[in-house]
């Protein structure tokens, strides 16, 4: 396997999706969280946390920018009231909407410049 190829694909993917998600003016850890809001309603910041694999702190901050942008909301969970719920706002939705699927964008574009043969090998 050539690494260096994929390397540089995986590289050009983070630049075209970072170029992508800076129009939208968040930063690449808030659209994660975005992204992860929108598909995760019920989520809790630990939730967050643990499924994106970042550390709790850098979540916080995050939300709390998100939060005063207005492109998420927290709210007490009921069942337990030491953990807030996060939802992603209408304002949330809307901003992200269309880089939402922004890797899935760029993988549909390599995969025209591949034959069904060479795409195959790929995903495989």
């Amino acid at each position: 396997m050539n690494f260096s190829k994929l390397y540089a694909l995986m590289k050009y993917a983070k630049v075209y999706g970072h170029n992508q998600i800076k129009k939208v003016g968040v930063s690449d850890t808030e659209y994660l969280i975005c992204a992860f809001a929108f598909g995760h309603s019920n989520s809790s910041q630990d939730d967050i946390a643990e499924a994106l694999k970042l550390d709790k702190t850098t979540v916080a901050r995050a939300l709390l920018t998100l939060e005063k942008k207005g492109y998420i909301e927290r709210l007490p969970n009921p069942e337990n009231r030491r953990k807030n719920i996060i939802y992603i706002t209408e304002l949330g939705k809307e901003s992200i909407s269309d880089v939402v699927n922004v890797y899935d964008t760029w993988l549909n574009q390599i995969s025209k410049a591949l034959k069904p043969q060479e795409w195959k090998q790929f995903e495989d």
